[in-house]
């Protein structure tokens, strides 16, 4: 199983600037031309998965039909202005389709709604490059390891908003859901997929019962899908319930999967009971790996991407998993990424407040006052109140939260930058909003993992067919009888051993991160006050400063605070290490 690789080179208008690239790009040489017309040149390394569109465009992917776990493996013409309007209705994926117009004046450029094939974007020499990884772009010349300061500006303001915007000066992603159009004279896009489609009341799943048919048939679909007959996988099976419902579900689908349980030290991170219950309930092997040794939050990985990706705090537990991975010779690791998202777990009143505002006082609204409650161990009393509040709530602004600890306040941007999820229908509920708010954040946790050199990572619960099925599901299901994800929960109920299935907490590594944060004070004082943020200006080096000093004896969270500034200052330190 192949991660897709490709480079394209789109020039509807500028035959002469092409002539000089190619060469270029046929030096090449672990990537083969897959098409080349006079207005498009698409190279993709051997293994790669794609599709031709008649000659005049590539489908670089898989693609399966609506509600089929089968692959296309061939697509009749459509006329180019349409294409990404039928892939986006009639099929899914995790695809990129890049396709000319009949005359040659136009490219268009479709990403799956999915999002798990990139395609970054880099204009030189009246040209656009397109590219599944940076590195290919890197090795071209076309994108140098200068950091674009206003993104980390706005990455360490509004936390985990995946854009279309990167850290790399001059390179751009074309958003999943989106259709780029480039015409040689500039380019526009086009918004095709959208989740506000999937969660407008004409669309919204109330009966319980049919809902979790709903969301079980998607799981199924999707993981029979992503995991082909006869390949094996590795699951990163913590024991909580999203990654144990991939488990369930690989095993209905007859799927081959040895699953892995990291135990970090300190009780609190030891999950192997539940893990093990999964384990023989779906009768998937599982291997245990504890986790040991001290993580330096200084150390620069060599690794270039666009943007910060994985958190440092994670670096043993991606190590173990590649180690394992390797030795098991996986086809690919899989997991239960972006569940907690997906299933709406939302830490609010919100459930409550959106029934009382979809229907109003009645039984239904205690009902759904007395489930909020009893998910958070508060009281009906002290949830009403919080209802009626929240249902009056105008639309928060900014629309994505704001961080300014440890930063210097007058340095960051006041507003997040453009995504076409964050313009919402009138009338949108609260609970709606976060709920594709949390599907949105969960993108900015897919890349950067060291691991990715032994396998590609699958992602089923943020597959289009999932998420489309989720967004269906208003708030108040999720939290059913007193219970958070309920419609998960009583969707694969019967393939779940019932510790599981019943369980109301979650794995926590708060001492362990504490542990690890107190440990690395005294490397972080000059890695961060002299380091590449600082030096832009964006860092508040006092407070910063104030904070690694003090004594840690109480370990308060506010160090949550400064790891995702850790992580972009090592994300930035490796960029510019890159050109060395």
């Amino acid at each position: 199983m192949n991660a897709p690789v490709y480079l394209a080179m789109l020039n509807p208008a500028h035959a002469e600037a092409k002539a000089a690239w190619k060469t270029r790009l046929t030096g090449l040489t672990d990537l083969v031309p897959v098409l080349d017309t006079d207005s498009l040149t698409i190279f993709a390394a051997p293994g790669t998965p794609w599709l031709p569109l008649g000659g005049a465009g590539v489908i670089v992917g898989a693609v399966h039909a609506a509600k089929s776990s089968i692959k296309v493996d061939r697509f009749d013409a459509v006329e180019a202005d349409g294409l990404g309007s039928v892939l986006v209705k009639r099929y899914w994926g995790d695809y990129v389709a890049i396709t000319a117009s009949a005359d040659e004046t136009s490219i268009f450029a479709t990403r799956s709604p999915s999002g798990g094939v990139h395609a970054f974007r880099v204009r030189q020499d009246e040209l656009v490059f397109l590219a599944s990884h940076v590195e290919l772009l890197r090795e071209l010349g076309l994108a140098p390891p200068l950091i674009d300061w206003n993104y980390v500006a706005q990455h360490l303001a509004f936390s985990h908003l995946h854009t279309g915007l990167t850290g790399i000066a001059g390179v751009d992603e074309i958003i999943a859901g989106d259709c780029a159009i480039e015409t040689g004279h500039g380019g526009e896009r086009r918004a095709l997929w959208s989740p506000w489609t999937f969660a407008v009341p004409g669309r919204r799943i109330e009966d319980f019962g049919e809902a979790a048919r709903h969301v079980r048939e998607a799981v199924l679909l999707s993981v029979a899908a992503l995991v082909e007959p006869g390949a094996r996988v590795a699951l990163e099976l913590s024991g909580g319930l999203d990654s144990s419902i991939v488990a369930a579900a690989l095993s209905t689908q007859a799927r081959y999967a040895v699953g892995i349980n990291l135990v970090t030290p300190g009780g609190e991170g030891d999950e192997r009971h539940y893990a093990r219950a999964v384990s023989e309930m779906t009768g998937i092997s599982l291997v245990e790996a504890p986790i040991e040794g001290e993580i330096d939050l200084t150390h620069v990985e060599p690794l270039v991407e666009a943007r910060p990706g994985m958190l440092a705090m994670l670096r043993p537990a991606d190590r173990a998993f590649a180690e394992i991975g390797g030795a098991e010779a996986v086809a690919a690791f899989i997991n239960g990424t972006g569940g907690d998202c997906v299933f709406c777990s939302l830490g609010t009143s919100a459930p409550a407040s959106d029934w009382l505002r979809a229907h109003g006082i009645g039984l239904g609204l205690m009902t759904a006052i007395r489930d909020v409650a009893r998910v958070h161990g508060s009281n009906i009393w002290t949830v009403a109140g919080m209802t009626i509040r929240r249902a009056r709530r105008p639309r928060p602004s900014p629309i994505w939260p704001r961080n300014q600890l440890f930063l210097t306040e007058a340095r960051l941007p006041a507003d997040p930058a453009f995504h076409p999820w964050l313009e919402e229908p009138a009338g949108t509920f609260g609970g709606t909003r976060a709920h594709v708010h949390a599907i949105l954040a969960s993108y900015s946790h897919l890349d950067g993992y060291g691991r990715h050199a032994v396998a590609p990572s699958l992602f089923p619960l943020l597959s289009q067919p999932v998420v489309e099925a989720c967004l269906a599901v208003p708030s108040w299901l999720w939290v059913a009888d007193g219970r958070d994800r309920a419609v998960a929960r009583a969707a694969f109920r019967a393939e779940l051993p019932r510790i599981v299935a019943e369980r109301r907490t979650k794995g926590a590594m708060d001492a362990f991160c504490a542990r690890t944060f107190d440990l690395n004070r005294e490397r972080l004082k000059p890695f961060l006050l002299d380091g590449l943020i600082a030096g832009a200006g964006l860092l508040d080096r006092a407070a910063t400063e104030t904070y690694l000093t003090r004594p840690f004896a109480n370990r308060d969270q506010l160090f949550y605070q400064l790891l995702p500034i850790i992580d972009t200052e090592l994300w930035a330190r490796a960029l510019v290490a890159g050109s060395r």
